[in-house]
């Protein structure tokens, strides 16, 4: 897949498979072009080249979530259903049992202002799943909050992601997180973009903080750090 923006070219012939229920991660220089290809996925930029997918749909978790503070907790995740006409009740129905599967069904009725960053994160992906995607775009949405909090949401998130098997493509500019969560590590370079490198991670999961002190991941970060140092950030 290519893609330019008027006479700049942002993606060059990128090329790279994602196994179904399998955790991507995507790494590269800032402003290389890695929240341009998932709006390509997404359909929201022209593109040169093919996207394949074995489901159309699609959940997407941007790098700060965008909920609406004067809504409660439900109608925020039954939103998506809501834009395409589904009835009230309906999406309500639906996005409640999504709130159950990330731990705030208890919140449902709440106004969003009264949750914690990490509670707010949740409550994204629910939004991004209540339409029964398969397929998970995550770009940066850790990068908001707090270090304590990024690192339980990284957690649960392996945990969640493992459980239900749910395909997902993230972006993030960390190495540590990327190796982390994912199954591959894909390595952009700078713009335009191409595939420098790709790394698999074979680390058990879902991942604990045990895979932190796991002398296979620290030499995999090191690995990556190395090639990203040697071209720039």
């Amino acid at each position: 897949m290519s893609v330019s923006y008027d006479s700049t070219l942002v993606l060059q012939r990128v090329s790279f498979a994602v196994g179904e229920g399998d955790i991507v991660a995507v790494l590269g220089p800032s402003g290389c072009g890695k929240t341009t290809l998932l709006k390509a996925i997404l359909g929201l930029v022209p593109h040169e080249g093919k996207i394949e997918m074995s489901n159309g749909r699609v959940g997407y978790m941007p790098q700060r979530d965008t909920l609406f503070d004067w809504m409660n907790v439900v109608d925020n995740a039954a939103l998506p259903l809501r834009l395409k006409g589904t009835k009230k009740s309906e999406a309500r129905g639906k996005a409640l049992h999504h709130l159950e599967r990330v731990g705030l069904s208890d919140w449902a009725f709440e106004r969003v202002y009264h949750l914690s960053g990490g509670m707010r994160q949740r409550l994204a992906l629910a939004r991004a799943l209540v339409s029964n995607s398969k397929l998970l775009l995550m770009d940066e949405p850790f990068a908001s909050v707090d270090a304590q909090t990024r690192r339980r949401l990284q957690l649960y998130f392996s945990q969640f992601l493992h459980v239900e098997g749910i395909t997902t493509l993230l972006v993030t500019h960390s190495v540590e997180e990327a190796v982390f969560l994912s199954d591959e590590v894909v390595l952009l370079s700078s713009r335009p973009a191409r595939v420098r490198a790709t790394f698999k991670v074979e680390l058990p999961k879902p991942r604990t903080l045990h895979v932190f002190r796991d002398p296979q991941y620290q030499t995999m970060v090191e690995e990556i750090l190395r090639q990203v140092l040697a071209f720039g950030t």
